[in-house]
């Protein structure tokens, strides 16, 4: 697993609070080769994981700049998000809280919304997924989100679906990704007619007929079938589906389905009982501790080119 338990750690926190304290700093130089040794002996890393570092960028955070760290092995890849003080010696692996913000706010400015969606624009929550459509457990979960959430909280959450096919464990996983927007761009309610659907036939759909079962099903929906064909013929979709999987990288994601609620990332297909106390965790948040509308809109340097917003 890419992913490593992170310890938090007490020494040296003073320092990041004055340097955060500071000015906006100017661009910082790093020794990316010493990174890369650091990272990878205090993060378990063998040779055999690939590692690329970004120079680093500016952050929400003042007196920090935002360093992107790629991994990846074999076809799995995910990032890592790192702070740097102004010196280049510094860096913060952890979660960084600014008391005014957000605790999420790195994860908030950089999480897609341009999904379909269905639930409230004004919602009190936002429930952003990635999802596999040939994933077993994405099935699971899909049931637990299409059916008791909105049925507890219509007015109170919005949910936004993006796409994270893993093409090394499902093979037709991206042909349904690129699928469900031939169906739905433009469309909501065939999009979530489409979700529904494939995964009540997940059993059925395989690497051969996943086109075919996709126009069967444009049919009795009532769409263009002819456009339909089309676009699955031309792959039109494709770059939708790769800055839906690239936005989930950025963001650590390593299963599907991953979610985020108000930007909490939370993984795996958790019952509805789990589901209920996180979503009551965020009605409940106390007073003090701001949501996600405390994230203002940031500047153009601070997103990513996939983090749009609005619906389709």
């Amino acid at each position: 697993m890419l992913r490593q338990c992170l310890l938090a750690a007490t020494v040296g926190i003073a320092s990041f609070v004055r340097f955060a304290a500071a000015a906006d700093p100017a661009p910082v130089g790093i020794d990316k080769t010493r990174l890369e040794s650091f990272i990878r002996y205090t993060e378990g890393y063998t040779p055999v994981v690939k590692m690329v570092i970004d120079d680093p960028g500016p952050s929400e955070f003042k007196g920090l700049s935002r360093v992107v760290v790629h991994l990846t092995l074999g076809q799995q890849a995910t990032e890592k998000i790192y702070f740097v003080t102004p010196d280049g010696q510094q860096f913060m692996n952890g979660s960084l809280w600014n008391l005014s913000q957000s605790p999420w706010i790195d994860t908030v400015l950089h999480l897609p919304t341009n999904g379909p969606s269905f639930g409230p624009a004004n919602a009190k929550i936002t429930l952003v997924v990635f999802s596999d459509f040939q994933c077993p457990y994405c099935r699971s979960f899909a049931k637990t989100m299409r059916e008791d959430l909105p049925k507890k909280y219509g007015n109170d959450v919005r949910v936004i679906f993006q796409d994270f096919p893993i093409a090394a464990i499902h093979k037709w996983a991206v042909a349904a990704a690129e699928a469900s927007h031939c169906v739905g761009d433009g469309n909501p309610q065939a999009f979530w007619a489409f979700h529904d659907w494939i995964f009540d036939h997940q059993g059925e759909v395989n690497e051969s007929n996943v086109r075919d079962k996709t126009v069967e099903f444009a049919k009795t929906q009532k769409l263009d079938t002819a456009k339909v064909s089309a676009c699955l013929d031309s792959h039109a979709t494709a770059e939708e589906v790769k800055e839906s999987l690239k936005a989930g990288t950025g963001l650590g994601i390593q299963q599907t389905p991953t979610f985020f609620i108000n930007g909490r990332m939370v993984s795996g297909a958790v019952p509805w009982n789990n589901l209920d106390a996180i979503v009551q965790l965020e009605l409940n948040r106390p007073r003090e501790i701001p949501g996600p509308d405390s994230v203002k809109l940031p500047s153009p340097a601070l997103v990513t080119p996939s983090a749009k917003t609005g619906t389709k």
